[in-house]
């Protein structure tokens, strides 16, 4: 139950890593005959997972995953962006390869600012409209959020944006690909990860509508556009098309069952002394909160029933700080600490999701000693 940090691969994504290690393992840069048939799944690859988005006017850039994307997408656009202007408007939801990275560029002389959130843990517009004038150059916000699955108005904010044209507007899509259907058409870059939609660890993209935007945060050999040099890893790459793919196809009914699985969760803790439910987005991701035991607690009582959930991001899982989108959703401080994160995944079966609540049930009545 901890699959919004990853999921399980597919079979079918582990036989075509496999088959094309076995069989296409050749660079694809190299100009003799298996290197160009390598690079023929290379661009296949990359052509139906711009067509499984709906972004065929995109460009492909494959990466290591959403952070190494996130972060080319950061760096690169505002250093060509300095001349024209300062100020980064960025949502106080997202995840630390983002976060991160832009608090990073205040030494480049870039002024970050924060839009509000709103109590949904949703991107204010109204807060994005008073934030946004003629220094603004980039604009980041999270598809879905990581931490409650708040689905995020990013159709709504590309329709602002283009009042301000030289705004380049990112979007990190990790929790939403293969997930749920979103209009992406007006944002500028998207990154993903193919190890979030049951893919493997190790290959992810960073999709823009003009490449010529971006420029490389390391140097090598020329390799993605000359954006992301070293040797292409198309055992990972061709897994993530076949895994985005079977996600894609199967997306719907798998959208029906978890939301399924969601409902009865809220509905069987509703109620419950202490128990405080984050508002809903996407049904794979809900956030509950034991208010007065501390989640790692939880997170153990759970362990030791065989369920594994987490307290936030698994990638800040460990830092001692208070998380950033509870905290901007004004929980109270008790309540964010008691948080734990269940993630549901394309596999959780009936039989897991009744076993969950029963669980949650079970903690709850052992610990309620200690709740407010």
């Amino acid at each position: 139950m901890d699959n919004a940090a990853t999921t399980r691969p597919y079979e079918e994504a582990l036989s075509t890593f496999e088959k094309v290690n076995r069989t296409y393992y050749f660079n694809t840069a190299s100009i003799h005959q298996e290197g160009r048939n390598a690079d023929k799944l290379l661009e296949a690859s990359r052509k139906q997972i711009l067509n499984l988005l709906d972004l065929e006017g995109f460009e492909c850039v494959f990466t290591s995953g959403a952070t190494e994307s996130n972060n080319i997408a950061i760096q690169s656009v505002l250093k060509k962006k300095k001349q024209f202007g300062r100020t980064v408007l960025m949502s106080e939801l997202e995840h630390p390869s983002v976060l991160n990275t832009v608090e990073a560029m205040k030494a480049e002389g870039f002024d970050v600012k924060y839009i509000r959130t709103t109590a949904d843990g949703q991107v204010n517009l109204e807060s994005l409209k008073e934030l946004l004038d003629g220094d603004v150059v980039f604009v980041t916000v999270m598809a879905v959020n990581n931490i409650t699955g708040a689905i995020q108005p990013v159709a709504e904010i590309a329709d602002l944006l283009k009042d301000y044209p030289k705004v380049h507007f990112h979007v990190d899509a990790t929790q939403a690909a293969g997930k749920i259907k979103m209009n992406f058409s007006g944002v500028d870059t998207l990154s993903l990860s193919a190890h979030k939609f049951h893919g493997l660890k190790g290959a992810g993209a960073l999709l823009a509508k003009q490449v010529k935007s971006l420029d490389p945060v390391y140097y090598g050999g020329g390799h993605e556009f000359n954006i992301r040099s070293g040797t292409v890893n198309l055992g990972a790459i061709a897994a993530m098309a076949k895994a985005l793919r079977i996600s894609v196809q199967d997306m719907e009914k798998n959208h029906e069952r978890i939301s399924g699985y969601s409902e009865h969760l809220r509905k069987a803790v509703t109620g419950l002394p202490s128990i405080h439910l984050q508002p809903g987005g996407v049904p794979h991701i809900v956030n509950i909160s034991f208010e007065g035991a501390q989640g790692e607690v939880i997170v153990n009582a759970l362990g030791a029933r065989d369920i594994m959930v987490s307290t936030t991001s698994a990638c800040a899982s460990k830092l001692a700080s208070l998380n950033e989108t509870l905290m901007a959703m004004n929980n109270k401080a008790a309540v964010v600490k008691g948080s734990i994160r269940i993630s549901y995944s394309n596999f959780t079966t009936d039989e897991e999701a009744d076993m969950l609540i029963e669980a949650l049930k079970g903690v709850h009545k052992e610990i309620g000693g200690v709740l407010k």
